[in-house]
């Protein structure tokens, strides 16, 4: 009778214990970080991303610059990738959020931020001078 007892009891307090996250999603991992195994030991599929970045690509070639739009409008807090690639050296620079990159020949450079700050942001290759687009962050 005593251990039908005890193995009741024990019964009820993994039933409990079971039932108290109930309805409640788990944390989500930091990004980077591998997902937690669940219950059954299989990993668990990580958190739902968030918007996907807003892509820039810009090619320049003969010093002449590419784009598929001179002024990019972005919403604010957007994670932007800026993706140049230029048949000589140069470095890309974005005022307003002093953000550089260095080019070289043939070999593709992303630069990738999260537009924070509202305004209009000329981007430029230093060397050249070139302008390559404008920024827009709304």
């Amino acid at each position: 009778m005593r251990l039908r007892i005890i193995a009741g009891a024990a019964t009820a307090a993994l039933t409990l214990a079971a039932s108290a996250g109930c309805g409640e999603p788990a944390p989500a991992a930091p990004s980077g970080t591998p997902a937690a195994p669940s219950a059954t030991g299989a990993p668990s599929s990580p958190a739902a991303p968030g918007p996907p970045a807003v892509r820039i690509a810009v090619t320049v070639t003969g010093g002449k610059v590419r784009t598929a739009q001179r002024r990019v409008k972005v919403a604010r807090g957007a994670v932007v990738e800026i993706t140049v690639t230029g048949d000589t050296a140069d470095e890309f620079h974005l005022h307003g959020y002093d953000r550089e990159l260095e080019i070289t020949p043939g070999r593709p450079a992303t630069l990738r931020f999260t537009a924070a700050t509202p305004g209009v942001f000329e981007a430029e290759l230093h060397h050249s001078g070139a302008r390559v687009l404008e920024l827009q962050v709304g």
